[in-house]
């Protein structure tokens, strides 16, 4: 005698399904459901993630059955760290439940993988810097997945690409941040007067996963050593109080020298002898410009005019 199993078809489809690109080696967020023409409830059944080189990624069941339609809680599966296009199976396996058969049903899941991005950023850039002066600065990398970038190389090269210096990341990120490495490399200014454009470059890691390069861009000025002594003080030119972080700026040959003023409206800059534009700027106030000759130390007073009081 022949006993007819009965059987039921099913579909499997993406309820959240993988971005177009992700960073290898991280995690993937899914969600699968499963139904049947006769709405049966599948609860406890499984599905399996199946990578492209055919082995199981993943199998997770089926939790929840709303509206006549099975799915899975959201899960992660790890992306490949093989770099390229990316196609996954999604496979709801033939199983019986109640005594019926529900057959087998798949979907894809397609992505591309590709290297984690990196950024730099540098900061504690003293300018200008004397002529042949050593100076430092401080460089930080990030990793797009956070990576650990402790020991990785960063290296600085000068005028006409010369390789200048190279630093080591640390292993404790900058304070504030979650994964920004960082290391303070010692440099040492070029004896020409004027603006200077280093690179500061992240060659690729040796890491596991893939990792790609990042780059920046190194801009200070190099000027002859300090002789004299530029002490302004800045006022308020009606009510003759002291305004403090006023920017004041010395500048000759294109070649900045600022410092802000202190609670007393005062700010003090040391320059090389010569003539300069001077410049005092603060919010709210009309900007002040004129000319200074310094051959000595030097004192200027500077009255600045509140813009809302100009207007009326």
């Amino acid at each position: 005698m022949t006993v007819e199993v009965q059987s039921h078809q099913t579909n499997t489809e993406m309820i959240q399904s993988a971005p177009p690109e992700v960073d290898a080696g991280t995690d993937i967020a899914l969600k699968v459901k499963v139904s049947c023409p006769s709405a049966c409830d599948l609860r406890g059944k499984t599905v399996r993630i199946i990578a492209q080189d055919s082995t199981v990624a993943k199998e997770v069941a089926l939790t929840g059955f709303e509206e006549e339609m099975n799915e899975t809680d959201e899960f992660t599966v790890k992306a490949p760290i093989e770099l390229g296009a990316c196609t996954w199976s999604v496979v709801f396996r033939a199983q019986e439940v109640g005594g019926v058969l529900h057959e087998e049903s798949s979907t894809s899941v397609m992505f591309n993988v590709k290297p984690h991005s990196t950024s730099m950023a540098v900061w504690g850039v003293p300018s200008p810097i004397a002529f042949n002066d050593m100076f430092k600065i401080k460089v930080g990398v990030k990793c797009s997945a956070e990576c650990n970038l402790m020991d990785k190389e960063i290296r600085i090269y000068g005028q006409k690409g010369k390789k200048v210096a190279t630093g080591a990341l640390g292993g404790v990120p900058w304070p504030g941040t979650s994964a920004l490495y960082w290391a303070e490399v010692e440099l040492e200014a070029p004896g020409v007067e004027g603006y200077h454009q280093w690179a500061v470059k992240f060659p690729k890691p040796d890491l596991e996963v893939p990792h790609e390069e990042a780059s920046y861009t190194l801009a200070f000025a190099a000027a002859r050593p300090p002789e004299h002594v530029v002490t302004v003080e800045v006022t308020d030119k009606r009510t003759k109080t002291p305004i403090k972080k006023a920017l004041v700026a010395l500048h000759s040959s294109g070649t900045p020298y600022r410092n802000p003023t202190d609670d007393g409206g005062v700010a003090r800059v040391s320059v090389p002898q010569g003539e300069y534009q001077l410049h005092v700027l603060k919010a709210d106030y009309e900007e002040f410009q004129t000319t200074a000759e310094v051959a000595t130390d030097t004192k200027l007073k500077v009255e600045l005019t509140f813009w809302p009081e100009d207007r009326q």
